[in-house]
């Protein structure tokens, strides 16, 4: 599977554990979205993208 691929499934799947994350990314109009998902595939590890994640309510974009 393709590293980015991964990274967007990890994504979904740590987003859906995660309400407040989840409902915060629901609410992004398609910019933030895109800057967001942008840092996803920057993310080198698990540990980096669950942080991403944790913190994306308190992201200013």
């Amino acid at each position: 599977m393709d590293v980015n691929l991964r990274s967007a499934v990890n994504f979904g799947e740590l987003l859906r554990k995660n309400p407040q994350a989840s409902a915060f990314y629901d609410n992004c109009t398609q910019e933030q979205r895109n800057a967001i998902l942008l840092q996803v595939g920057q993310t080198n590890s698990a540990a980096q993208l669950k942080a991403l994640i944790d913190n994306l309510p308190s992201t200013a974009l």
